[in-house]
């Protein structure tokens, strides 16, 4: 029950387990090594033993391996046979180990040929299960090479690459960026990185390559501007000089990063050291108010810039766009003169899948027919069993829209007139549109003890609150859901939470990020230009300011 040894270990743990040049540091200290031995004559019968060590470590490194990046290997290689022409004892004879055959090819064959060589002899050995998987492993170090060899090129300084919510499509923030780059850096190309069951449902015009294709790996090798919600994947190497701009999917109430560590069920099937791998790569994160960027400064330790812009998606929902409100309204076939009332309840970490927290039938008819009840569950509920039972059964007798596969949030917030929601990040960013908005919060105990919370929403909310389907269905029939405390409570929300959402946020991205430049004067007061174009500048690699 005592602590006997402390090992203390940075962040990114040890030079065994991270991929870079530092591992040409063996070379130098081998030949320290070699060195030594040369100045004591005493100790020459170890020489053989550690020329072995030597070259089955070198082996150990290089082949098929993530720790010697696919464009260093070839040196690498290199060296190896340098080493072994250099360090050979005088009839040596490899050891009979797992690296007899690559030893015979160290000091005769170009790196290509050792390899081949060197898979060949592992598929030899293994069995069906594990030569698929160095198949697979094959076809990815020969994509890594590609992209290797991609790196090479100078960076395209009018090249962007956008991405949103994995790949799923030009949606959230990154799309508002790029509309905004559009029309103020028409000079700057634009390509998304969509999946292929995305690609059919793609705006006409838009560039775009698919993931871990030969057209992903030229266009990520070759951006300087790098656009995302969520976070590229490890396998993208960010080169000097590439900028990557961190969206976010929103302003966090529940714990996020490294906040989740002491949240066993929140943290289920979470690796937070490699979410803080990813941010290492921001250069800058999108924040809406101090509130956002105090949060996200903890929960990711990392040497990003935060930039108080605002979020982009929330744009139109500050401005407002009374054609494309009634385009959508007319699409999703709501009547003429209906109340739309938006359900966006968030994920329960503490359950396996979604457990509906009201009666919807009891709900709908305390509506009644002049209110559109929109349902949009969270992305990771998609596939409940609910959906497929209860909501499909309920839309199809026209009492409800379920609307959890429309690809934009925002289209769904444009059209509603109020929002119910429990702890979801959606009421941020519905607080811009000034319109009512439900806090109906019958599980908050439990969802904070699973998930965490950064500040009580039952006690500072935007709007009422409710905790039982009678409460809420009392709430609309009243018409207190619209009322001035509500409003009330929806100022003092979004005065602390929107602080930075002014209708300007895409062309203030752009503006600093792409054009090195100021954006107009913010109406924001809190927004001090000088300072914020200095903290632009100081994150820009050097050569970019």
């Amino acid at each position: 029950d005592r602590v006997c040894v402390e090992y203390l270990q940075r962040r990114r743990g040890a030079i065994t387990r991270t991929p870079g040049r530092r591992h040409f540091d063996i070379f130098a200290q081998y030949s320290g090594l070699f060195a030594f031995l040369d100045s004591h004559p005493e100790l020459r019968e170890s020489r053989p033993h550690l020329f072995e060590r030597m070259i089955n470590h070198f082996l150990a490194t290089l082949p098929l391996s993530e720790r010697v990046l696919p464009e260093d290997r070839s040196a690498f290689y290199r060296e190896t046979v340098a080493f072994h022409r250099r360090y050979k004892p005088d009839g040596f004879t490899p050891p009979d180990d797992a690296y007899r055959a690559q030893w015979r090819l160290i000091a005769h064959s170009p790196y290509p040929v050792f390899q081949a060589y060197a898979l060949a002899e592992r598929l030899g050995r293994a069995s069906l299960r594990k030569k698929r998987k160095l198949c697979a492993a094959t076809t990815r170090q020969v994509r890594r090479t590609y992209a290797g060899t991609q790196r090479r090129f100078r960076l395209d300084p009018n090249l962007a690459v956008y991405s949103a919510s994995w790949h799923r499509g030009v949606l959230g923030d990154p799309a508002a960026i790029h509309e905004a780059a559009r029309m103020l850096a028409p000079h700057i190309d634009a390509v998304w990185v969509v999946r292929p069951d995305a690609v059919a449902q793609l705006p006409s015009g838009i560039d775009y390559v698919t993931p871990d294709t030969p057209g992903y790996h030229r266009v990520t090798s070759r951006a300087t501007y790098f656009v995302n919600n969520v976070d590229w994947t490890l396998g993208l190497v960010k080169r000097p000089g590439q900028i990557h701009v961190h969206t976010h999917e929103g302003t966090p109430l529940g714990h996020v990063g490294v906040d989740l560590l002491g949240r066993p069920a929140a943290k289920y099937r979470v690796d937070v050291r490699a979410q803080l791998r990813r941010a290492d790569r921001w250069d800058f994160s999108l924040v809406s108010s101090p509130y956002a960027q105090q949060i996200w400064d903890r929960a990711c330790p990392c040497h990003f810039t935060s930039l108080p812009t605002g979020a982009p998606r929330n744009d139109v929902l500050v401005t407002g766009d009374r054609m494309r409100t009634v385009a959508l309204r007319k699409r999703l076939g709501i009547p003429d003169g209906n109340t739309v009332v938006l359900y966006a309840p968030t994920r329960r970490d503490h359950r396996k899948s979604y457990v509906p927290r009201l009666d919807f039938e009891q709900l709908l008819r305390g509506l009644g027919p002049t209110v559109t009840l929109l349902v949009r569950l969270h992305p990771k509920d998609a596939r409940a069993p609910f959906r497929g039972l209860q909501l499909r059964d309920l839309q199809r007798r026209g009492l409800l829209l379920d609307v959890t596969d429309e690809p934009s949030a925002v289209d769904m917030m444009l059209v509603s007139d109020a929002l119910v929601t429990d702890y979801s990040s959606l009421m941020f960013d519905y607080a811009n549109t000034d319109r009512p908005i439900i806090v109906h919060g019958d599980d908050w105990e439990a969802y904070r003890a699973a998930r965490g919370a950064y500040f009580d929403v039952l006690a500072e909310p935007p709007g009422h609150v409710t905790t039982s389907t009678d409460e809420l269905a009392d709430l609309f029939a009243s018409g207190a859901w619209q009322d001035a405390r509500s409003a009330a409570l929806r100022a003092d929300f979004r005065r602390r939470f929107c602080t930075y959402d002014d209708g300007h946020a895409a062309a203030r991205v752009v503006s600093l990020v792409m054009l090195g430049r100021d954006h107009p004067s913010s109406v924001i007061p809190q927004q001090d230009a000088r300072q914020l174009r200095q903290a632009t500048r100081s994150a820009l690699p050097d050569g970019t300011r």
